[in-house]
Parts: C-alpha cells; sequence; structure tokens
C-alpha cells in the first residue's frame, strides 16, 4: 500500500474562505520513507497574527511564494494514486481537496486518519493529538506547527503503527470509509 502523509499550514479553518501557507507531503512505499515535497504557499490574503505567531510563517514569507494554482498539479500527481493520511485527516484533505479542484483536479484518494488508527493500535492514551503522541512514542518534531515537520512525524506515527501491526486496522478503516461513501452516493 502507498501513502501520502501530508500536513498544511493554513489562514483559517474553511476551505472556502481561507488559503493554505504551506504543505509537505512525505511519500511512504509500505512503511519506508519514499520521498518528501514541501513548499510555503502565497495564500493571497493575510494571515491572521494568532497563525503567524503559532506556525512562525508570516505575509512576508509567503509574499514570493508560489500560488496553490501553480503548484497544484504537481502536488496532485504526488496524491492522487495513494491512500492520503494525516493527523485530523479531515481537516488537511478539505483543504487540498477543494483547492485542487479549483485549479482544475478532482482529488478522490481513499484517506486515514492517525488519530483514530492510533487510537486503536496505542489504547488507553490520555490524548491523541500529534504534540501529546509523539511525545508518549518518543517521536521528535523539528518544526512543530510547521507542514514539513508535522508531517514528517506524523509519518513516523505511520511507522510505528504498521510496525505494530496497524495495517489491518488501517484496512478496516478505508473499508468503512469506501461504505459511507457508497451509502452517501460519493
Amino acid at each position: 500500500m502507498r501513502f501520502a502523509v501530508v500536513d498544511i499550514e493554513t489562514t483559517g479553518g474553511f476551505p472556502q474562505q481561507h488559503g493554505i501557507t504551506e504543505i509537505a507531503i512525505v511519500l511512504m512505499d509500505g512503511s519506508t520513507i519514499e520521498g518528501k515535497y514541501a513548499t510555503l504557499i502565497n495564500p493571497h490574503q493575510l494571515i491572521p497574527p494568532f497563525i503567524a505567531n503559532m506556525t512562525g510563517i508570516s505575509d512576508a514569507m509567503v509574499a514570493n511564494a508560489p500560488s496553490f494554482k501553480t503548484v497544484a498539479k504537481n502536488i496532485y500527481t504526488l496524491l492522487h494514486d495513494r491512500v492520503f493520511i494525516a493527523h485530523n485527516v479531515n481537516f488537511d484533505y478539505s483543504f487540498v481537496k477543494y483547492h485542487l479542484n479549483n485549479a482544475g483536479y478532482n482529488l478522490q484518494s481513499p484517506k486515514v486518519c492517525t488519530i483514530r488508527t492510533s487510537r486503536k493500535v496505542f489504547p488507553g492514551l490520555k490524548k491523541y493529538g500529534l504534540g501529546y503522541l509523539t511525545r508518549e512514542l518518543g517521536i521528535q518534531i523539528e518544526g512543530r506547527h510547521r507542514a514539513g515537520g508535522d508531517a514528517l512525524a506524523t509519518a513516523q506515527i505511520m511507522q510505528l503503527i504498521l510496525e505494530k501491526d496497524g495495517l489491518p486496522i488501517i484496512k478496516d478503516l478505508l473499508k468503512k470509509d469506501a461504505l459511507l461513501k457508497n451509502e452517501n452516493g460519493e
């Protein structure tokens, strides 16, 4: 199974109103990391101060970065034939799918959430947020709240999930997601 572990930074919480400021993709072939892609993106809107403070990404940093439409083909090519993996996958997937669609690309990747999967593979933890989970699993995050650091940490979580025989759980989650899509007529 081939995975694309994705993390994004944005200007807010709604894809229809907010832009992506950074994206990172870690490509995995089974449990091995086989490639990485990361870029800042000009969202063509101001980054709110609280987000700039959290991520360290400023308006000046993205001023000369490519627009999403400029990098959309490359992003789609990296994602379209892989399972889309993210920590809180619905957030990242909704943004990437929406912005790819605006650029003329229809992403229909199966998706898996490392929060849901971690709850099944590593039961009994107090929390499953990225910061807490990585500390519990002994994973160092270099560049917390930056797409590259968070995507790499999420890829390392995936490696641990797979080492703990998590592939059947992932396949079960994918099957349930496909059934739900069929029931909803997607």
